[in-house]
């Protein structure tokens, strides 16, 4: 089958290619995909899971990797041992981590890892929701608790997981305060739903933000250290950027009276599922980028630095 793989762990991106590589084999635990459309995080080739770094028990994880964890699809073929799918039910899903990704003809699932993907949803915006929406959903609610009425200060938010975050915490009742570079970045703000939308290259966000109860940091470096400086007593900090070597400091958060976290987004196919919902009825709306065939994946990756991104892009299969 036709895919896209990281070559050579130390090369990252440079070493992308697309070409045939063998189908996923049956199992009885898994789901077969015919994968349709696949989001890319362009940070992928520079993870500890493209090969680059042993696995648990000391041994290197084999090349090639396939990239692109974030996909939607149709069920192909269900494993005698799986519930709750048949062939031909649309999906969306995020494979864990350290196997394999989708960007590829055909994938194989675990079933908690995939929902059914309501039909007014398509294939394309499907896929920017499994890291972009799912990281925000898991941000405010499993690690913030985010409360109606409260205020949401948003770091980042043009980007694929900030344009979800400003929707999610607007339908959930609150008010939403959102970073962003540039006119046009902080024109999208305001068109997802941003009370507030401030533009880092000429505001400093502490001069109108106000008060805030929670800050969700998708940038890091200076905005996520100069939120540490802002935030008052009993506010929520949730940060994604950087390792769990640079998560926040329970001993920081303490001191100033606050709740900080760092985490990774995890498959739930339950909390997809509902995204997907939300999708359908048209609470929140995905953010396609730029989207590319297949064999132009190494494309992808060599125009993205430098270039403004403005929601996921998207690979097609």
């Amino acid at each position: 089958m036709k895919a896209a793989w990281i070559a050579d762990a130390n090369a990252g991106d440079l070493s992308i290619r697309v070409g045939e590589i063998d189908a996923p084999a049956p199992a009885d635990d898994r789901l077969l995909i015919d994968v349709e459309a696949v989001g890319l995080t362009f940070a992928e080739p520079t993870w500890v899971t493209n090969g680059a770094t042993p696995l648990a028990d000391g041994s290197r994880r084999p090349l090639p990797v396939v990239i692109g964890h974030e996909f939607a699809g149709t069920v192909a073929q269900v494993g005698s041992a799986t519930h709750g799918f048949s062939v031909g039910d649309r999906v969306v899903g995020l494979i864990d981590f350290w196997r394999n990704g989708a960007a590829a003809e055909q994938a194989s699932v675990l079933p908690g890892e995939v929902a059914k993907l309501p039909d007014r949803v398509t294939s394309v915006d499907a896929s920017t929701l499994p890291i972009g929406a799912l990281t925000a959903w898991q941000a405010f609610f499993d690690h913030a608790r985010l409360a109606t009425g409260e205020t949401v200060l948003v770091h980042g938010g043009a980007g694929a997981v900030g344009t979800f975050a400003i929707q999610i915490a607007k339908a959930a009742g609150a008010r939403v305060v959102a970073t962003a570079r540039g006119g046009e970045a902080v024109a999208l703000c305001l068109a997802l739903g941003a009370d507030v939308a401030i533009d880092t290259e000429t505001q400093r966000f502490e001069d109108f933000a106000g008060h805030v109860d929670v800050v969700f940091d998708t940038v890091g470096r200076d905005l996520l250290e100069r939120s540490w400086r802002f935030v008052k007593p009993a506010a929520r900090l949730v940060t994604i950027s950087g390792e769990a070597e640079d998560a926040p400091s329970p001993e920081r958060a303490a001191s100033l009276g606050i709740e900080a976290y760092w985490f990774i987004v995890r498959p739930d196919a339950a909390q997809l599922g509902e995204i997907a919902q939300w999708v359908a009825d048209g609470r929140i709306k995905a953010q396609v980028d730029l989207v590319y065939a297949l064999a132009d994946a190494a494309k992808a990756f060599a125009e993205a630095p430098g270039r403004k991104k403005r929601g996921k892009t998207v690979l097609t299969i």
